[in-house]
């Protein structure tokens, strides 16, 4: 019987896949290298070995003068080396991944023994220490293959991050970071030590996430993320901090890489300047993928609103004879518009409106590090950031004619922070700096009154103001397996002369090699939100008379207690819990709305802030996480995490309520396989499946909402109840294949397998007057395409 075209082209397709698998390009090589530094100095170390662990027959070489190290015509596949030197513990880098496309260069730290332990072998094979040695409770570093690696992380870190324990997403539509039942608000970016503002496409003033990340994963190096407890380095922030590193660019040769996918068009290129200084640039730009489509004629069924987006990374780095400098920068330009009146915004929540929405973001830095000696360095950045939103809303229910909302903000500013790290002795280590920060901030709002048939502002200010932080932290390290981490920090805003001092303390107990105790606690402040020291209520309409009702708002504040138990489980499988206590105070309230907390905004496109608020409100978060983790081997891991938490918070009238993201449970399952057919070709499948309690939220009054025709909410009952649990199950497959002096990639993400309906919210349709629930993502498909050359 004669075969149907389409069983055809699927027996062809399967035989194309079989040639493709079997094909072996036999001798595949790349060059692996890097450099090897002290762990708190920063210092290269010369001399220091290095080898090839399983390579036969056994490869191994030494630092040069510079601690750099280099194999050249390595096979390409996973591999792992290890660094050893005397005095200092050795470590273990597993499951390298050698490509054609480009080199793979790798830093690593060693950190020096307070005593010579007679050849007793410790190695750090996990993955996830992290790289700041003041951290111990709470923190961990990530890599960038895990942010492609995790199915549903899509290459950003932020929704990497959500499958740590303790950490929960507002949605799918955004990667807010929700820690420990903290508002996203709560969380700091920092980027090359500059604390940085929101690094998201759309992302509205008084959030740290939005839909589409803007840091680009190409440029990344390993980096660390914090939730609770952290060092007194980092302030202004109460719930966590992501410190974020740039990656060199490679120094001997030019490379380039292009992708395609659901983070957009990319170009990459990365090479030497100047060969002879080892000085290097990296540079990345992207455009949005829907918006390039749908220029070229592709519905994506959602009308006017396509995401439009670009941005541009880039890092430069100059070594120098006593230490490097390097200028980096990033800059994203977004906008969209959500046009109900065209029938593709309901589902967004802006049910009878026209919403037109633009940002951008920036940022530009120039850091110099300079030794004084072998224990001594400086480092000083001089920076500026700025972040800018345009909202304009329509409510063409009421008249399509007249704007209802015009908002314009922006905030730019202007850094100057250096520090200063010394190893004393084998025991004690210091570190003590100094930021300053010089704003330059605008804020015109203005609000359609219709009793009045006119405008009023709600925000009207372009002025300068100031804020200083410094801090002091000291490590004493009792023994190889005790060691006391002491800190302070202290800000001041010279607005309102609003000033906090928060001690921190942390100690961990090696007690084996397999196991470790560890116990953190420190005082976390925060300011408020620029826009909300400036909002401002109308107090005398005859003489056009206002008056700022925040702007004397103290530092919102948080006692942060955790306790640890990490242990070693067998080869390569960790398990790890956590206990904590958070108490939170100084928090802003307002009797204009007495169940209204401010640790309830911050995880949307927009914010709510009322006048006359006071710091009187509290907050507790409290909760259990644990984490049983196989690191990648021989092609398998494995991570499961488990947070169980209760978020509450009080308003004017002293009652706790839940807060908002107090959704009570978290559960994440991931597992992956990789399969290496040969040198040529190599496949991997990934697995992760989400359980968590649901959002909570603000209900609705049907009554009231219809009589007023517009909605009116039911805050007797804010966050009582949660939508139902969250659940999502997200695939992805990755194919990569090497040639002579290419590596090509393509990777399918499968979103939401079963196409579970997730609520996303509630709003009230004007049209139809009633309720209407919007869903989040349902099942979507996701290609990835990826060259290095």
């Amino acid at each position: 019987m004669l075969l149907r075209n389409h069983q055809k082209t699927g027996l062809f397709l399967l035989l194309c896949l079989f040639s493709l698998l079997s094909f072996s390009q036999n001798n595949l090589t790349q060059t692996l290298r890097g450099e090897v530094v002290d762990a708190f100095t920063k210092l290269p170390l010369p001399g220091a070995t290095v080898v090839v662990l399983n390579s036969d027959p056994i490869q191994g070489t030494t630092t040069d003068a510079d601690g750099n190290f280099r194999f050249e015509k390595l096979l390409t596949g996973r591999t792992e080396i290890q660094v050893s030197m005397v005095g200092y513990h050795p470590v273990v880098l597993s499951n390298l991944l050698l490509t054609t496309g480009r080199e793979l260069v790798v830093n690593i730290n060693l950190e020096e023994q307070v005593i010579a332990l007679g050849g007793i072998e410790i190695t750090a094979a996990n993955s996830d220490q992290p790289r700041n040695e003041m951290a111990i409770t709470s923190a961990r570093s990530f890599t960038v293959e895990q942010t492609e690696r995790y199915a549903g992380s899509l290459g950003d870190p932020s929704r990497m991050a959500q499958n740590f324990a303790g950490v929960s997403s507002a949605g799918d539509q955004r990667n807010d970071i929700i820690i420990r039942g903290n508002s996203p608000q709560g969380l700091l970016w920092r980027l090359e030590g500059i604390d940085i503002p929101n690094p998201n496409h759309f992302g509205s003033m008084g959030s740290t996430g939005g839909p589409v990340g803007m840091l680009n994963n190409n440029l990344l190096a390993n980096s660390d993320f914090y939730t609770g407890a952290f060092p007194a380095e980092f302030g202004n922030a109460l719930a966590g901090a992501f410190d974020l590193r740039l990656r060199n660019g490679n120094n001997e040769k030019h490379e380039f890489m292009g992708q395609v996918g659901f983070n957009g068009f990319e170009l990459g290129v990365e090479g030497p300047l100047c060969r002879k200084t080892r000085a290097s640039y990296l540079v990345n730009i992207r455009y949005s993928t829907m918006e390039v489509l749908n220029k070229l004629g592709m519905d994506f069924g959602t009308g006017n609103a396509v995401p439009q987006y670009k941005d541009i990374s880039f890092k430069l780095n100059f070594p120098t004879k006593s230490g490097r400098v390097t200028l980096f920068g990033m800059a994203g330009d977004s906008y969209i518009e959500m046009l109900d009146s065209k029938g593709d915004s309901a589902q967004f929540g802006f049910s009878g409106t026209d919403l037109f929405f633009g940002s951008q973001m920036g940022v530009a830095g120039l850091t110099h590090v300079h030794y004084f000696s072998n224990d001594a360095r400086v480092t000083t950045n001089l920076a500026m950031t700025g972040h800018q939103n345009k909202t304009s809303m329509i409510d063409f229910v009421f008249n399509p004619e007249i704007e209802m909302i015009n908002e314009h903000i922006y905030e730019i500013k202007y850094s100057l922070s250096s520090k200063y790290s010394q190893r004393i002795n084998k025991q004690n280590f210091v570190n003590t700096g100094f930021v300053f920060d010089l704003f330059d901030i605008m804020q015109k709002g203005k609000q359609y009154v219709k009793h009045i048939q006119d405008y009023r502002y709600y925000m009207d200010i372009h002025e300068n103001l100031s804020s200083a932080k410094a801090f002091a932290e000291w490590q004493y390290k009792f023994s190889d397996r005790l060691t006391l981490n002491t800190g302070l920090h202290g800000a001041y805003l010279f607005l309102n002369d609003s000033h906090t001092i928060e001690p921190r303390m942390a100690l961990k107990w090696q007690a084996s090699n397999k196991e470790a105790v560890s116990f953190g606690a420190g005082l976390h402040s925060q300011s408020q939100l620029k826009p909300v020291y400036f909002m401002q209520l109308l107090t005398d309409s005859v003489n056009n008379s206002y008056e700022r009702t925040n702007e004397k708002l103290d530092f919102s504040k948080s006692m942060h207690l955790v306790a640890g138990y990490d242990r070693v489980l067998g080869d390569r499988h960790r398990l790890k819990l956590e206990v904590y206590y958070q108490h939170l105070y100084n928090i802003p309230v307002s009797p204009d709305r007495p169940e209204y907390s401010m640790l309830n905004s911050g995880g949307g496109f927009s914010y709510n802030v009322f006048h006359n608020c006071v710091n009187e409100g509290k907050g507790k978060n409290m909760g259990v996480e644990l984490t049983l983790e196989k690191f990648l081997d021989k092609g398998f891991y494995y991570l499961l995490t488990a947070s169980v938490f209760d978020s509450k918070a009080t308003g004017f009238d002293g009652i706790w309520r839940n807060t908002l993201f107090n959704n009570n449970y978290v559960f994440n399952a991931l597992g992956g396989y990789e399969w290496h057919f040969n040198q040529k070709t190599s496949l991997a499948a990934d697995l992760k499946g989400v359980w968590a309690g649901g959002m909570r939220y603000l209900p609705i009054d049907t009554e009231q909402s219809a009589l007023n025709n517009s909605a009116v909410y039911d805050w007797a009952n804010v966050n009582a109840e949660r939508f139902p649990d969250y659940f999502r199950i997200n695939a992805r497959v990755t194919l990569r294949l090497n040639g002579k002096k290419v590596n090509q990639e393509w990777g399918l993400d499968l979103q939401n397998l079963t196409n579970h309906q997730n609520i996303f919210t509630q709003n009230w349709d004007s049209n139809k007057q009633e309720v209407s629930t919007s869903y989040q993502m349902g099942f979507m498909p996701m290609m990835t395409y990826k060259i290095f050359f």
